[in-house]
């Protein structure tokens, strides 16, 4: 008994020493493009080159992140795949969706929060509206008029598009995408008239003068455009701040948590990732993974008063 005590116990402390011993998946539920495809393939090397193993990353893109979410949830608890995404997929799809095929706590084990984004809201150039007070009282004068680009049901510029429509008593038409990477194009081309960007995503078109800025989300203006108005200071501001995540399917063990955790910060730390955080205003602060599975209960709760606040109720989830 003793013998087969201790062969376990060394093959647990092998297994734990060996890891990763093989090729780590990053599971994005976006498409290519977007800012969380492009933290991931930029964070990709960094971990190759400090764990010594290959990174592949994933596009499972659709159904309001749903798809990539739950192939995630289904995947080996092993350490060997990851999922990177927004508040989206565990802060608020679980209050939006009454048939979810995954459990934000039992099927996820939270790695790190990755950083946390500035956005605001914006409109194609050639929009009739140049602010957001100008862009409500075009609503109101032509219902149903104005295109609003988002990420899909439950994402966050479709959760601002319907906070603004239920605190102003307006009619604007949303426009669903399969992620930032084709909706923030079809507000450039004009299929689309506004859309909820990152203020490093959109500085270069704004400079280019391809999009106008409207409103800065939140409740602080920005070092990035000072004298753009907040939504607090037009009437109000939900307080659904955006984070980016990384998650582990649920049951990984804790000690593979943590050295992904500890991994991660490190890559976070190179200069390639500090430069990425710095064009895409990008804010990090060290936290363990206990931490970060303590402020994702946190920030779902929140979200689940705003969106019973605002009349948002739960549907059959996007297949």
């Amino acid at each position: 008994m003793a013998a087969a005590l201790l062969a376990a116990c060394t093959v647990q402390i092998a297994f734990g020493q060996a890891y990763p011993s093989k090729p780590i998946r990053i599971i994005v539920p976006f498409a290519a493009g977007g800012l969380v495809d492009t933290l991931a393939r930029t964070m990709g090397p960094a971990l190759n080159e400090s764990m010594g193993q290959p990174v592949v990353i994933e596009n499972r893109a659709g159904g309001s992140s749903i798809i990539g979410m739950s192939a995630c949830a289904k995947a080996a608890a092993d350490g060997y795949t990851l999922c990177f995404t927004t508040a989206d997929s565990l802060g608020y799809n679980p209050h939006l969706f009454l048939d979810l095929p995954y459990h934000p706590d039992a099927d996820f084990a939270p790695i790190i929060n990755l950083g946390w984004t500035n956005n605001l809201l914006v409109a194609n150039a050639k929009a009739p509206f140049n602010s957001y007070k100008e862009l409500i009282a075009h609503a109101k004068a032509k219902p149903g008029a104005i295109n609003w680009a988002t990420w899909g049901p439950a994402s966050l510029p479709d959760l601002y598009l319907q906070w603004t429509k239920r605190q102003f008593g307006l009619d604007i038409t949303a426009i669903p995408y399969k992620g930032a990477a084709q909706g923030n194009p079809a507000v450039l081309s004009g299929e689309a008239d506004v859309t909820y960007m990152g203020f490093g995503v959109a500085g270069p078109f704004i400079k280019a003068g391809k999009i106008k800025p409207l409103v800065a989300i939140g409740d602080r203006r920005s070092s990035f455009m000072p004298n753009l108005p907040t939504l607090a200071d037009e009437g109000g501001d939900p307080g659904l701040r955006g984070y980016f995540g990384a998650f582990a399917p649920g049951r990984t063990p804790r000690r593979i948590v943590d050295r992904l955790n500890a991994e991660l910060t490190k890559a976070i730390r190179t200069s390639k990732l500090q430069d990425l955080y710095r064009a895409s205003t990008l804010e990090f602060m060290e936290n363990s993974s206990s931490e970060f599975a303590e402020f994702t209960k946190t920030d779902r709760a929140n979200a689940g008063k705003v969106f019973r606040g605002i009349g948002i109720r739960p549907s059959s989830a996007p297949s």
